[in-house]
């Protein structure tokens, strides 16, 4: 009797042998609502990289500059890019407060123009993958890399070899690169001769009180122009649109009326030839 009352208890708990205990249908149960939640999540990458690559082609039939800026999580890049160009971006004091890349624009008092890309910040480990999903195609797009580092940080120097070894191995390595060390506000003494090896230069910043930016948006402004090309020339005043794309992809440093026409001095990209 008492194997008979055994029996139809395990019948009832489904745990008898050759059948499928409570505790392994819901490990099913769970594993499917995983698979499916990947899938959903995979269907929504897939749309926002579709979407990012029409926004990419069209910022590609526009010459406009592009920097995108990279750094390890919580460096401060969102609060310099909210700080430069007067957005509005997300800045949270947690891992992956930026997922989808955020592209702003830095209008100059003459009219030149810069993309600004924020991307996902790094972190040790973090799957090549995901980063890549995430946004650093945009880094690999961009005409330069603005490397963030947050030097209040006692390990900032071991969170610059993540970046640089992450964007070497997503061959992402070849573009220009300058650091800014940012949170210098942070430190009880301002540090004397901090130097990237792996950049063109290094400046000290807080992008939090704005203290160096406009040296670096000059020194940002100095790399760029590598590879443009000088030009004299007068405009006839009916060409004066002309003007106005050489300050909006380029940079106008003379402008004089005369009378046979408009005197400019300025450095544009080849293709504004």
């Amino acid at each position: 009797s008492r194997l008979s009352g055994l029996g139809k208890s395990m019948s009832r708990l489904g745990g008898g042998i050759g059948t499928r205990g409570p505790g392994e249908k819901k490990l099913e149960m769970d594993r499917r609502l995983i698979k499916e939640r990947i899938s959903m999540l995979n269907r929504q990458l897939k749309e926002v990289v579709k979407n990012r690559e029409v926004q990419r082609h069209k910022r590609t039939q526009n010459p406009t500059k592009t920097v995108a800026i990279v750094g390890y999580t919580n460096a401060g890049k969102s609060t310099l890019l909210n700080t430069l160009t007067k957005a509005a971006v997300l800045e949270e004091d947690k891992l992956f407060a930026t997922l989808d890349p955020t592209t702003r624009v830095l209008e100059k008092e003459d009219g030149q123009k810069i993309l600004f890309t924020d991307t996902v910040g790094f972190i040790s480990k973090l799957p090549h993958s995901l980063i890549r999903a995430f946004t650093l195609e945009e880094a690999k797009y961009a005409d330069m890399i603005l490397h963030v580092v947050d030097v209040s940080n006692p390990k900032y120097d071991l969170q610059m070899e993540v970046v640089y070894d992450t964007l070497r191995e997503l061959n992402i390595g070849d573009k220009k690169v300058i650091t800014a060390f940012n949170k210098i506000d942070c430190l009880e003494y301002k540090p004397d001769g901090l130097k990237d090896k792996n950049s063109e230069a290094s400046l000290m910043i807080s992008a939090k009180q704005k203290i160096g930016l406009d040296k670096l948006v000059e020194k940002i402004e100095e790399v760029l122009d590598e590879g443009m090309v000088k030009i004299e020339k007068v405009f006839a005043y009916d060409e004066a649109g002309k003007i106005q794309a050489i300050r909006e992809f380029g940079r106008l440093e003379q402008e004089e009326y005369r009378e046979d026409g408009i005197f400019v001095k300025a450095v544009i990209p080849p293709h504004l030839l």
